[in-house]
């Protein structure tokens, strides 16, 4: 994949897979995702630094996330040496299917040395309704389904959340992605509902 030099990765960037309403590019060795039309940036390969930091040392066992976007946390939660399983929900069928596409480019030799015992699965349904359904239970839940932090997802985080805590082991927790470009206002609400529960 050749590297592109440039500022606005839907115009300067190469397409490196697609599949229906979503499409990744490559800028200066960065991945993006965008889903939908009107160039809607869904993911980009440099949150790691805020899953770095968020994430903290607390995946363990056996873990749920529930949003796959470009793949980037689950490459990372798979490196954790506590992580024994990852399980993957993905609403979106084109998502999944671009992320297979990028799996070489995403995955480094040294993170397949570190994550070949471990088992990986994605799965292609919604995030409540495999809630409501499974009967696994998990020690660590990653939550990263939303694009944005607002008056509009809150109550749809809030749900997600009591689904979660169906499943949760009695020692378990659950962890949502917080963008850093949160308002203040939905940040306090946001970070209420993870450390108080809903």
């Amino acid at each position: 994949m050749a590297e592109n030099k440039g500022l606005i990765y839907f115009e300067d960037g190469e397409v490196v897979a697609e599949s229906g309403n979503a499409k990744v590019y490559l800028m200066n060795k960065e991945l993006f995702l965008e889903i939908g039309p009107g160039h809607t940036l869904w993911a980009l390969q440099s949150e790691i630094e805020d899953y770095i930091e968020q994430l903290g040392d607390l995946p363990r066992g056996d873990v749920l996330e529930i949003g796959l976007g470009l793949g980037v946390a689950s490459r990372y939660l798979l490196t954790f040496n506590k992580v024994k399983s990852l399980t993957t929900i993905e609403v979106n069928e084109d998502v999944v299917a671009v992320h297979n596409l990028i799996h070489d480019f995403l995955y480094k030799e040294e993170d397949l040395e570190i994550i070949k015992n471990k088992e990986h699965v994605v799965l292609n349904t919604d995030g409540l309704s495999y809630l409501y359904s499974t009967r696994f239970q998990y020690d660590f839940i990653f939550l990263d389904f939303y694009d944005r932090i607002d008056e509009e997802t809150i109550p749809v985080i809030k749900d997600m959340v009591r689904g979660c805590r169906q499943v949760l082991k009695p020692d378990g927790k659950i962890v949502g992605w917080l963008d850093p470009h949160t308002p203040e206002e939905f940040e306090e609400e946001f970070r209420v509902i993870f450390s108080k529960g809903v």
